[in-house]
């Protein structure tokens, strides 16, 4: 059997594993787990046998075809494995109808008469949403549409294709595997093609503002990008330090560049500041309450002193990170992934589709760690079947040793090694003239 062949039946079973997965009602631990072992090894060893057969421009063209196959076979199923997805639905079906979704949470009362067949299905329904205004807007208009979970799966799955389209973008000096290791990662396809997740929403800007920070577009132009991003989750506003400081700009260019990225989050609030007091008091209590998968959040648990002291450590790292991203100029890609990647990994919940804010940098970079944990963090699930039927999600230690320990053991392996990940090494030594005068790195990382 030819690589070429070998790469495509890798894929076939991938696309079985996961197809089966969605449309097998498939239940956790069993059968899902097995399914997925079979599936993210089959992305392994796709990825490293496609990363010499599929550098030619055909090549890319036919990674395109596997990862939209992979999509399109799940995307009719019903989401299974989290009822996120019928949040979205539920805030954009009160707006329909003239509701602040701030204001009262689905469980309220007062939204009785609105509450649709799916209502059930709503999780958390005593609390107020949690989600940023941006996302809000999409909800919005996704319901006009009509509250079907398809047509918010449909908009989903063209973010993730313009997140996709970016990497292609700035992977045009790496070869083909960034673009393999997205369009063909089953943490992709299972969180948003098959269970409808909207990160992609906000991944499409945030890679939007590194491929503009390296040409010669004004500043603000990535700041708004920045901004759009943090409208659908506030995680890209790490990079804030980095953006201000980015090389080639002025100290002008670079207000308003920052001007934009916190003035647009801020705009985008005016239409719901009615809820007032309440418009944040969802993102309080998941901040306060909220715990689920923790890696290293567990370790800083057991130190002594107040029970918030982990919180604060881990606000502590981000925001060193975020100031030495700005002090040493970090190229934005850097200061995305490792801001986000660290408050990931600091955070007391980590849900297999948070993994994907970092993914895009892991998939640019090669990292292996990070590629490693977004197979492990499917392990989470392990516990949904007993929730379902008791209300308890069991977190057994095993567990979250078996999730996090191997892939931070790699991270920690590679950095020991000094193994920088090729990208950013590659595009930080090709100098490149701008229109206009200074060297800048290749491939837009600034």
């Amino acid at each position: 059997m030819t690589a070429q062949r070998c790469v495509w039946a890798l894929v076939a079973v991938e696309a079985a594993a996961l197809w089966a997965m969605a449309w097998g009602a498939a239940g956790t631990p069993l059968p899902a787990l097995p399914l997925w072992v079979a599936a993210f090894t089959a992305y392994l060893l796709a990825a490293r046998y496609g990363r010499t057969v599929l550098g030619t421009p055909a090549g890319r063209r036919r990674i395109w075809v596997g990862g939209l196959a992979l999509r399109v076979g799940v995307l009719p199923a019903a989401p299974l494995l989290s009822e996120d997805i019928y949040r979205f639905m539920w805030d954009g079906w009160v707006q329909r109808h003239g509701v602040n979704p701030y204001v009262h949470a689905p469980s309220s009362p007062a939204l009785a008469e609105l509450r649709t067949e799916w209502w059930p299905l709503i999780n958390h329904a005593d609390v107020p949403t949690i989600y940023p205004p941006g996302a809000q807007l999409v909800f919005a208009l996704l319901a006009w549409a009509g509250p079907a979970w398809l047509v918010f799966k449909l908009a989903w799955l063209a973010a993730d294709l313009a997140v996709a389209w970016l990497i292609h973008r700035l992977s045009r000096d790496r070869g083909p595997l960034p673009l393999l290791l997205w369009l063909w990662s089953p943490l992709v396809i299972v969180e948003v093609a098959w269970n409808g997740h909207l990160d992609p929403l906000g991944l499409a800007p945030m890679l939007g503002a590194v491929a503009l920070a390296g040409g010669a577009w004004p500043a603000w132009r990535s700041g708004a990008l920045l901004g759009m991003g943090a409208a659908v989750k506030f995680a890209p506003l790490g990079a804030l330090p980095a953006l201000a400081r980015l090389r080639g700009r002025s100290l002008p260019q670079a207000g308003l560049a920052v001007v934009a990225a916190l003035a647009l989050p801020l705009l985008l609030y005016l239409p719901y500041a009615g809820a007032g007091a309440s418009l944040f008091s969802g993102l309080r209590t998941y901040a306060d309450v909220w715990e689920f998968n923790a890696g290293i959040y567990r370790v800083l648990e057991r130190l002594p002193g107040h029970p918030d002291l982990p919180k604060w450590i881990g606000a502590a790292v981000v925001g060193g990170l975020a100031l030495r991203a700005g002090f040493r100029r970090w190229p934005l890609e850097r200061a995305f992934f490792w801001t986000i990647g660290c408050a990931l990994l600091l955070s007391p919940t980590l849900h297999p589709w948070y993994v994907l804010w970092a993914l895009p940098f892991a998939c640019l970079s090669a990292n292996r760690g990070w590629l490693l944990l977004s197979g492990t963090v499917f392990l989470s699930y392990a516990g949904r079947d007993a929730y379902l039927s008791t209300g308890a999600w069991p977190e057994p230690a095993w567990q979250a040793w078996l999730i996090h320990g191997p892939p931070l053991a790699l991270l920690a392996w590679d950095g020991w090694r000094g193994r920088h990940p090729e990208a950013f090494a590659r595009r930080e030594r090709v100098p490149r003239r701008e229109q206009g005068g200074k060297g800048e790195h290749a491939g837009g990382s600034e």
